[in-house]
């Protein structure tokens, strides 16, 4: 056996005795929290408020006759049923003149007003003040965007003994991923959170329309379901569309989805034997410091990596050909060599647009400093 082989061999042997002693933990924790809101309660009362809206601009109205028998001098206005009245109590008649005038003491009188105390009209009145605390509801549950929050935390510790060499390592990793998910509505350019203050702004505004304020002045009652099938809420297209979102808040049915997963534990997987052999890669990397004993050479720390990672592949896949193993090589340098090109690319042309943009500015400084020196 010649030196080459038995360094090799020696090699070897401190490797396998320094995973022979390896004591490892690796501990891992998890968080993970995935909310997806179904935004669709936004589209219904948005294509819904229009309709709502030609509703208050034109309210159904009705009129009322107040009746009441006043002395005559105080009536404003005599009116045909005024006259039947009279002649139907005529103890109100106080005199009869020779022309045969008639004087009566008291007479009917009869003051008409409209009024906005309709069904269809405390129907809309309720539909507004329920959809604005269904939108208030839905708001305050969902936010303006569903979301995925992903926090890991490992910690590998680790210590193993060569001989006399002693040697430890401790690792720290955390990392955090959060991102919106359709914080942007795909059906339009409005981002939700706009459309969510537009609706808003829609619904207080409906507030201050006459019907709204006279309507809970009055305190009138709020209708109920089922709604009463009148001839307006029918056949009128407006109120259709506002029956249809009466429904809808009704029978609405929450579809957020939201998912939670918390760990915590020391991991026995592949992945330790992962972050092992990582250790002992950055231990064969390190005997480069070594004082003492032959230096690590870049080709003997490759060599050692490469039997390694082989050893993997073994490990995981025994079954595995000389040739497959070939080509996965093959077909990751290349990938790997084509990314270093394209990196390369990239860093020349910053460099080239960076360099024309200099030459751009030191011609215009030129050009100022001439016409200067010119003047």
């Amino acid at each position: 056996m010649n030196s080459e082989e038995l360094e090799i061999l020696e090699e070897s042997t401190n490797q396998d005795i320094f995973m022979n002693n390896m004591n490892a933990i690796l501990s891992v924790k998890t968080d993970y929290e995935k909310r997806e809101y179904d935004y669709e309660w936004i589209d219904i009362i948005d294509e819904t408020l229009p309709y709502i809206d030609n509703i208050l601009r034109n309210p159904k109205r009705f009129i009322i006759n107040e009746e009441e028998v006043v002395q005559v001098e105080k009536s404003k206005k005599v009116t045909v049923e005024s006259i039947i009245h009279l002649t139907q109590h005529t103890n109100y008649i106080q005199k009869i003149e020779d022309n045969g005038d008639v004087k009566p003491s008291k007479i009917l009188n009869i003051n008409k007003e409209e009024s906005l105390d309709t069904y269809e009209n405390r129907f809309i009145y309720t539909l507004i003040n329920n959809t604005r605390t269904f939108f208030e509801k839905r708001k305050s549950e969902t936010g303006e965007f569903s979301f995925f929050r992903d926090k890991k935390n490992l910690k590998y510790e680790a210590n193993t003994i060569i001989n006399s060499e002693e040697i430890e390592i401790s690792l720290d990793i955390s990392s955090r991923n959060e991102a919106k998910l359709n914080s942007k509505d795909t059906s339009s350019e409005e981002s939700i959170a706009d459309r969510l203050k537009r609706i808003k702004i829609q619904l207080d505004g409906f507030m201050g329309s006459e019907l709204m304020q006279t309507l809970s002045k009055q305190h009138v009652s709020p209708v109920r379901s089922p709604i009463r099938k009148t001839n307006v809420i029918l056949k009128n297209p407006n109120f259709q569309k506002a029956e249809a979102l009466w429904n809808y808040i009704q029978m609405y049915e929450e579809k957020d989805t939201n998912e939670k997963e918390k760990k915590d534990y020391y991991d026995e997987s592949n992945l330790k034997k992962q972050y092992t052999q990582a250790f002992l890669t950055l231990y064969l990397a390190n005997k480069a410091l070594d004082h003492e004993g032959e230096k690590v050479t870049a080709e003997n720390l490759l060599s050692q990596t490469m039997n390694r990672l082989i050893e993997n592949i073994l490990d995981s896949n025994d079954d595995i050909t000389e040739k497959e193993i070939k080509e996965l090589f093959e077909k990751q340098l290349k990938l790997i060599k084509e990314a270093n090109e394209e990196k390369k690319r990239k860093i020349k042309k910053l460099l080239l647009d960076k360099l024309e943009e200099e030459q751009k500015k030191y011609k215009k400084e030129w050009s100022i400093l001439e016409g200067t020196i010119i003047c």
